[in-house]
């Protein structure tokens, strides 16, 4: 008895967890390699809507003032702004025209950059709206558990590694 609790348990907290493990905002490179002060395409992946029924209408990506520049690319059914913020950091926006994207369906945010002068790893703070709910991919991202962070974090922030210039 006591093990088909403890299998029930485990299985329980599985589901519970898988979720979690499957929640995130991640960036694509499309085999690039992000070389320092050239230009590249930086894609924010958005792997499922805000919960059941909910379909994502808003995305706002942040750069920080290392990024030269930022253009967001052109998706069917979404208009985007960009604006320069007074801290010289990027704010990129999509606003969903029709629809948006379907809590089951995956979304590609393409961004048009010069990637930063300073070889290094830089955050990408990411806000996916669903019309009242709002998933904050900007956690940041410990390298253990501590009192203040848990491991790994819920909302993980989308993290790039821009390589030296060669």
């Amino acid at each position: 008895m006591r093990v088909v609790r403890s299998i029930g348990l485990t299985l329980g907290l599985l589901l519970l967890a898988a979720p979690l493990a499957a929640a995130h905002a991640t960036i694509e490179l499309d085999g690039e390699h992000p070389i320092a002060g050239r230009r590249g395409t930086l894609g924010i992946t958005i792997p499922h809507g805000c919960g059941v029924g909910l379909a994502t209408d808003r995305l706002v990506v942040r750069l920080g003032p290392a990024w030269p520049n930022a253009r967001p690319i052109t998706i069917n059914g979404w208009t985007s702004t960009v604006v320069r913020a007074s801290s010289g950091g990027w704010e990129i926006t999509w606003v969903a025209t029709a629809g948006g994207l379907p809590n089951t369906s995956v979304g590609d945010f393409p961004v048009s950059v010069r990637w930063p002068r300073a070889a290094g790893i830089y955050r990408t703070p990411t806000f996916q709206h669903c019309g009242a709910s709002l998933m904050q991919w900007s956690d940041p991202f410990a390298t253990a558990a501590t009192a203040e962070q848990a491991y790994p974090p819920v909302y993980p922030v989308p993290r790039i590694q821009i390589l030296p210039a060669g």
